[in-house]
């Protein structure tokens, strides 16, 4: 696939008068990262040989994922190497360094060293203290930073740093939208447009803005949440169980997803909501005589996805499973990024293809009033003052086929 104008124009412009920074930013598969798969050589055949060379991301296996692999399948093995330990990667004749920057400490081992060239995926992802220190360490006269990133709020560590710059330090921006790929699939595109329609991710991940998370998360459900309550669900094939742990200020909360054939439509089925602290027997009695009465309605459920950070009550609901033999299987959640989940279901109910049972109040109060906590990260708010529990546990109950539910709606 050859680049499209856009990115010829920001390939041609960054290579002939580069800035010490060059950065994309903008909608998600807007084409900024893949003309990147041309900029990176480029940059290492022409690069101070002088100084070291860096391929920076949130994580290792994040670089081999998002640029090491599709390069490998453009240039081959003999010039884009695999990574050894030690994170270092052969790179068009050249070694360099492979680092992960979500985490402060994973950058230490530019210490002392000198670089010529740096690029950078996901930087809105990393630790501030990891990119300050790649920073210090391009010290050559022409040593230069191409990276890329999609937005988040207008207040996080890099916007402030593309408004102000580094002094002795040229930055130039490329903004992307999702409308300058027309290489994306014929449909795709919509789909991705209804996909984040009403959310802060739209903004962000279509039109490429830096935009604040802020008021109601579920601003369609809070608006109409009659739409996505019903009083029945029909033709249930697969059902899956979240479990979150309560404690001092919140609640125990298991939460049932029900689905239809091919996702078409994904069903909160049933629900337990108790706040407070549980004896270890109080937990295992309700676990045990919630699971009897749903399977009674729903006997395809098999999985039980549990927050992992409590291993000791885990190991309880598993005790209590076997003793009253009941035919499920007990796993640690995910508990993947929050965001992440907020934006699932934020595509599911825009796609229409989520309902909540009627019963199930305590669901349906905390889609209705979860809100953002505001600031510079996109966390929700969890000060006890809303239901974050049930929240949670439906969230545990669908992560594990989330992916697999979002790659059906973007090809219908």
């Amino acid at each position: 696939m050859g680049l499209t104008e856009k990115q010829k124009s920001v390939l041609s412009v960054t290579i002939r008068e580069p800035c010490r920074w060059n950065i994309s930013v903008g909608a998600v598969r807007s084409g900024k990262t893949y003309l990147d798969y041309y900029r990176i050589p480029q940059r290492i055949f022409i690069s101070d040989p002088r100084g070291g060379i860096a391929i920076v991301g949130n994580t290792v296996a994040s670089v081999e994922r998002n640029i090491l692999s599709p390069m490998r399948g453009i240039y081959g093995e003999k010039l884009v190497g695999r990574v050894k330990g030690g994170g270092y990667v052969r790179l068009f004749g050249r070694d360099c360094f492979v680092i992960g920057a979500g985490r402060s400490g994973n950058a230490d081992k530019l210490q002392g060293s000198s670089l010529s060239y740096c690029y950078g995926d996901e930087i809105t992802t990393w630790s501030e203290g990891v990119f300050r220190m790649i920073g210090s360490r391009l010290d050559r006269e022409t040593s230069v930073f191409d990276g890329s990133c999609n937005p988040a709020s207008p207040s996080h560590w890099f916007k402030k740093f593309l408004d102000k710059g580094v002094p002795g330090g040229s930055v130039r921006v490329s903004g992307f939208t999702i409308d300058d790929n027309p290489a994306l699939p014929k449909g795709f595109a919509q789909a991705l447009k209804r996909e984040y329609a009403g959310t802060v991710y739209y903004d962000r991940f279509i039109l490429g803005l830096w935009k604040n998370a802020e008021g109601v998360i579920y601003r369609q459900f809070a608006d109409c949440p009659e739409k996505f309550i019903c009083k029945m669900a029909k033709n249930i094939i697969m059902a899956d169980m979240g479990v979150d742990f309560g404690g001092n200020g919140s609640a125990t909360a298991f939460n049932v997803t029900g689905y239809t054939a091919g996702y078409r439509q994904i069903y909160t089925l049933e629900e337990y909501y108790r706040k407070g602290i549980m004896s270890p027997a109080e937990l295992e009695r309700d676990f045990a005589d919630f699971v009897k009465r749903v399977r009674k309605k729903y006997p395809m459920l098999r999985d039980i996805y549990c927050d992992s950070a409590e291993q000791v009550l885990i190991r309880g609901l598993q005790n209590a499973a076997i003793r009253e033999r009941l035919p499920v299987e007990i796993h640690n959640a995910r508990k993947g990024e929050i965001s992440q989940r907020i934006r699932f279901y934020n595509a599911v109910l825009s796609d229409g293809r989520y309902k909540i049972l009627a019963q199930c109040k305590n669901t349906i109060a905390a889609f209705s009033q979860a809100v953002w906590e505001g600031g510079s990260l996109d966390r929700r708010l969890d000060d006890g003052s809303v239901n974050i529990d049930s929240l949670d546990a439906q969230e545990y109950s669908t992560e594990r086929r989330m992916k697999d539910i979002l790659d059906v709606m973007r090809k219908e």
